[in-house]
């Protein structure tokens, strides 16, 4: 590994500016790295030629050869920063190595590993193998692998809005009768009826997703570069190891400079003189020189523990089946999340039904509390208006006006047929009473307004209108108007 030749600047950086530097390594490189992706999905190409008419399986098969692409533009990625520049042989001879290196663990195994950016480095670039894989590994994640994870969602969650916002963007630009046979064949897919579309349709959606998977995994692969780069920098001192090999090009012309000098000194005193300065005091300057602490050679021991017998298995599967479960465990969340939304949709689909008329859908079983209220027929007294003229003259108000109210809304579940939820507010009660077609609608209209200015304005109706409401009372026992 050339460092000298290195065409970016390596230092240590935090995560997100390692991630940057990978995105702006492949921005450079754009062009190519595309054609080397390409290039290895060749075998996917073909066989899509025998699955034209099966569109899931074909982005299914596009899907899981995406790692043959990952490797050709990491190789092109990781040639190019060390000044190499490949040419279309250098990748061709390459390729056959991208197909089946490593095919098992790759492609079946380790298929899912959200930490694949940054291992892929170590096994193309430096070759490693059984434990001294491991070993560089377990190095590399020791800094945290926390950005390599959200990476990975970003990965998954970027390619599935891309493809959406290039199929979009496609639909603008169709028209006449296929735009309506691809709004129709929309319709149905949107309703969950799988009819078979028209080819054009599945030839855009498929060629959507693969233009997002192929951009989605080119940067990916730059971003999980640039981390690695930059964890070796940290860990390996590659700055450091640079500014010395600088110092020591500027350090080998030294002597020569030294010798003219010497010789140019000697020139001008005698030939015993000459041979006393040429080696002895030239040969002291020079050693003062090196004496130098700049010139000093540092080293550095690292100690690596020891594995446990039970250490492949650890890292191979139990660190990719850790991958798969923290997959999983988000899956089932975001299904929580969308479920917990839908049954509060459900819960409250009230509100978003229409309240200007026609019937408001079934409310279940009949409700026995409504607003609070206790709307049984047995926690109701047997002559509702002589209890409420009752409280009224009291002074209790609000219960004699909040007794006529329940007797209705009671009256209304048992006898009138309304199917009246626990959740319903007074607006939606008289929906519902309206949409039921129920009897006496003008009373229990006009009843839900005044109960509702004493209940919330806490306006208190004249002696007139309560007494209005009693004598005009017609709901009575056993269904009676």
């Amino acid at each position: 590994m050339r460092l000298e030749a290195v065409t970016a600047e390596l230092r240590p950086r935090s995560e997100w500016e390692a991630v940057d530097l990978g995105l702006a390594l492949v921005r450079r490189d754009f062009w190519g790295l595309l054609g080397a992706w390409w290039m290895a999905m060749l075998p996917a190409l073909v066989v899509a030629g025998f699955l034209h008419d099966r569109p899931f399986l074909l982005l299914l098969l596009f899907w899981w050869w995406i790692p043959a692409g990952s490797r050709m533009a990491l190789i092109r990625l990781s040639r190019r920063l060390f000044g190499d520049r490949l040419t279309a042989a250098d990748l061709w001879r390459e390729w056959p190595r991208a197909m089946v290196r490593r095919f098992p663990f790759r492609m079946l195994l380790a298929r899912l590993s959200p930490w694949r950016p940054l291992t892929m480095p170590v096994e193309e670039l430096e070759g490693l193998r059984g434990e001294a894989y491991r070993n560089r590994v377990r190095i590399l994640l020791r800094r945290g692998d926390s950005t390599v994870v959200v990476l990975a969602v970003w990965r998954a969650m970027l390619a599935f809005w891309l493809a959406l916002a290039v199929f979009g963007t496609a639909l603008l630009f169709v028209t006449g009768a296929m735009a309506e046979e691809w709004m129709a064949t929309l319709e149905f897919w949107r309703e969950g009826e799988f009819v078979e579309g028209p080819a054009s349709l599945h030839l855009v959606l498929v060629s959507s997703f693969l233009l997002s998977m192929c951009l989605v995994d080119l940067f990916s692969v730059g971003a999980g570069f640039g981390v690695y780069l930059n964890h070796r920098t940290w860990i390996e001192g590659w700055d450091v190891e640079l500014a010395f090999r600088r110092m020591a090009n500027r350090i080998r012309v030294l002597p020569v400079v030294v010798a003219a000098a010497v010789a140019g000194f000697a020139t001008g005193v005698p030939a015993e003189a000459q041979e006393s300065v040429g080696r002895g005091e030239a040969k002291s300057r020079i050693e003062a020189i090196l004496q130098h602490e700049d010139f000093t050679v540092h080293e550095e021991t690292y100690r690596v523990p020891n594995s446990s017998p039970g250490s492949d298995w650890n890292f191979d599967w139990a660190g990719e089946w850790v991958g798969l479960l923290g997959i999983i465990i988000v899956s089932l969340l975001v299904a929580a999340g969308l479920g917990l939304v839908g049954w509060l949709i459900w819960r409250n689909r009230h509100v978003f039904r229409d309240r200007g008329g026609g019937r408001v859908g079934a409310a279940g079983p009949k409700a026995t509390v409504v607003m609070g209220m206790d709307v049984r027929p047995e926690s109701l007294p047997d002559d509702i208006v002589s209890r409420a003229l009752e409280l009224w003259r009291r002074g209790a108000h609000h219960e004699a006006m909040s007794l006529l109210y329940r007797g209705a809304i009671s009256w209304m579940i048992q006898h009138g047929g309304v199917e009246i939820a626990e959740s319903d507010t007074e607006s939606d009660c008289l929906g519902r009473v309206r949409g039921a077609g129920a009897g006496h609608l003008d009373y229990f209209s006009g009843l839900t307004g005044e109960w509702m200015r004493v209940a919330y304005a806490r306006e208190i109706p004249l002696d007139e209108r309560f007494e209005g409401l009693c004598r005009g009372w017609p709901f009575r026992k056993g269904g009676g108007g």
